[in-house]
């Protein structure tokens, strides 16, 4: 089974990071959930493409991809939000910063 990191390093958003964190073990892999970093506390840089990461350690087949990127999509499921929006997020092939693709999770 491949192992999936769920990056929250730039502290984008702690619940949603949790939340896709709970699907993916749900489906069976085997996680970590990496948290802010201290210098995110103090980084006031605005990056488009900042935000929750996953990250797979081998290259995943497509049904391997498949399932991570239905993981993500449900993980808003579970949550209560008053205002909701897309947000792309990428699935990363190791500690690169290579998308594999990316997957719009309503939020």
């Amino acid at each position: 089974m491949t192992r999936v990191i769920v990056d929250n390093s730039t502290g984008a958003d702690a619940p949603f990071a949790a939340e896709i964190t709970r699907e993916l073990q749900r489906r069976g892999f085997e996680t970590e959930l990496r948290g802010p970093s201290p210098q995110a506390r103090y980084d006031t840089a605005i990056r488009v493409t900042d935000g929750v990461a996953v990250r797979l350690t081998e290259p995943p087949d497509r049904e391997t991809l498949e399932r991570v990127a239905e993981a993500v999509r449900l993980s808003e499921q579970h949550r209560t939000v008053t205002r909701r929006r897309y947000r792309p997020v990428p699935i990363l092939q190791g500690e690169t910063r290579r998308a594999l693709t990316w997957v719009d999770a309503l939020s």
